[in-house]
């Protein structure tokens, strides 16, 4: 029987895939949870779980931190995201495996059975420490792409060549260097957690900026003006997060 630990911030999630675990993985039971960094490692260090499924984003951490913090790690290891955009090239490419939420039971059944057949946990601690060094790593755009899809079209983006996001209640306009504007229908909190992993900033509530295209910033005014001089207001909070950001540059 393979022992499992679930650290999910969420408690329907939680509770869904575990009772999913139970119907479809047979071979699996769940020896303990966590709802964030702290309470994960508790429960890994506790249960000693041969399988790990670790959700990305919690209220006091990220799934990075707690495998820091368990370095070198034991355990098989799936990751919860909802993060598909980023997530999943970078975790396949380290051959960690993943699930996107909402759970679909196939693909849960199907990560779990990948995932059990690594017989070789030394090599699963390899690949963990290489996807932990390329998170470390300072961020960057360059030659990353993203994808945004509306009703009636897939655009596929080099970040790179985003300028900046604009909200507009619960839509985002994407500003592209070539002058093209591509208007999604969801809020720019949606697009934000991946935007800052990649070299991109909150400047405002309603400005998200790419930093490699940011050419000055007014102090005195509150302004960034960017490559194509676009001028961006900066919220007062948000300055000296700016300065911070421009001094890693």
């Amino acid at each position: 029987m393979i022992k499992v630990v679930i650290v999910d911030d969420e408690v329907r999630s939680r509770e869904t895939i575990r009772e999913m675990l139970k119907l479809y993985c047979p071979d699996t039971v769940v020896v303990g949870m966590g709802e964030n960094v702290r309470t994960g490692i508790e429960a890994i260090k506790t249960h000693k779980p041969d399988l790990v499924m670790l959700d990305i984003k919690m209220p006091d951490g990220q799934g990075f931190d707690l495998l820091r913090q368990l370095m070198p790690v034991d355990f098989k290891l799936i990751f919860i995201t909802a993060y598909e955009e980023y997530a999943i090239k970078a975790f396949k490419f380290n051959a960690v495996d993943y699930i996107t939420k909402p759970v679909d039971p196939v693909e849960l059944q199907s990560a779990v059975e990948r995932v059990i057949k690594m017989v070789e946990t030394g090599g699963m601690n390899n690949k963990l420490q290489q996807l932990l060094d390329s998170y470390l790593k300072p961020a960057t755009s360059e030659g990353k792409k993203f994808t945004l899809r509306t009703a009636d079209t897939i655009y596929v983006v080099e970040l790179d060549d985003i300028l900046r996001c604009e909200a507009t209640r619960n839509y985002t306009t994407f500003y592209l260097k070539n002058g093209e504007q591509i208007m999604m229908s969801k809020s720019l909190r949606e697009y934000e957690d991946f935007l800052v992993e990649n070299n991109f900033l909150r400047i405002h509530q309603s400005h998200i900026i790419n930093l490699a295209h940011l050419k000055r910033f007014r102090k005195d005014e509150f302004i960034c003006i960017l490559s194509d001089d676009t001028q961006v207001p900066v919220a007062h909070r948000k300055r000296d997060e700016l300065i911070r950001a421009l001094s890693e540059l």
